[in-house]
């Protein structure tokens, strides 16, 4: 069994609520990862793997184009106009957002309509495909986990902002989602949902607390499935034990789209107001890891 590893770092920048991706890239062989990090472009490198003569490539670009590099810098792609100004959103799924457009005499949010793809929330992808090439390629066998390699949380960010927003990272091949995770950035008391006017949207089977989306061209709610982030994160040990669950999966030669969303959750149409001057700069960083044989 063989464990190869590639250290990848997505980096995103946000001032007020405008906001900027962009990827920059390092490639640390001695330690034997390779990470990329990302700020609109995304940039990675061949990794040394098991031994000298086999190694572990993560290519990143359009597959649709057949543009790959697996060093240099490469566009990476978006829905969003830049710069993109954050307004609420609410999605329970990655596939469908929702944002309220109206409130009643309460300020309750009761009106909701489909928000455009990337329109008032980021929503940026890139195409991966990871192979093992070298006289050992032919022996290769194994799936690439990838795990979180630090925290979520944005810094310099200060409370509300963290409270506030979110962040998905979804995997799909072949056109069908494989993997989808949303993540809270701050879960202690005195939530920003609950800290805010109440959602009342007219649909049977609606609680507080719920999340809305939109499902089969309808508005549709379902329960809040954010998971900690927490429990994907790779500890920062000596020995960089790995949590018993992986953020994604993908299996070698195989090639995947990977979309990452950032996201103010939440139906307050006044958020934008009180969040415009929060700056932090939110750090995707990955791990991934080649659990096989062969290589």
């Amino acid at each position: 069994m063989s464990t190869n590893s590639n250290r990848a770092k997505f980096r995103l920048t946000q001032a007020g609520t405008a906001f900027v991706l962009v990827v920059i890239v390092a490639v640390l062989i001695a330690a034997t990862y390779a990470w990329f990090t990302s700020n609109a472009v995304v940039n990675t490198n061949s990794v040394s793997v098991h031994s000298d003569e086999s190694k572990l490539v993560v290519e990143l670009g359009d597959a649709s184009a057949d543009r790959w590099s697996s060093e240099g810098d490469v566009a990476f792609s978006s829905n969003s106009p830049n710069p993109l100004t954050l307004y609420p959103v609410s999605t329970f799924d990655l596939e469908g957002f929702v944002e309220c457009t109206r409130t009643d005499d309460r300020g309750r949010a009761v009106h909701f309509e489909k928000a455009e793809d990337g329109q008032h929330f980021y929503h940026g992808w890139v195409d991966v495909r990871a192979n093992v090439t070298g006289s050992g390629a032919s022996k290769a066998a194994g799936t690439v986990n990838v795990y979180l390699g630090d925290t979520l949380a944005p810094e310099g960010a200060n409370t509300e902002l963290l409270k506030a927003t979110r962040v998905g990272i979804k995997l799909s091949r072949n056109g069908q989602v494989i993997q989808s995770r949303y993540f809270t950035l701050d879960d202690s008391a005195g939530s920003h949902r609950s800290e805010h006017p109440a959602t009342a949207p007219s649909l049977p089977g609606y609680s507080e607390g719920m999340l809305l989306g939109w499902e089969n061209g309808e508005l549709a709610c379902a329960n809040d499935n954010a998971q900690d982030y927490t429990t994907y994160l790779m500890r920062s040990d000596e020995n960089g034990t790995r949590p018993q669950n992986a953020l994604l999966a993908m299996d070698l030669g195989q090639t995947y789209r990977m979309d990452v969303y950032y996201y103010i959750e939440g139906t307050d149409l006044d958020s934008a107001d009180y969040l415009y001057n929060d700056i932090g700069i939110l750090h995707v960083d990955l791990f991934a890891v080649l659990d096989g044989q062969g290589a």
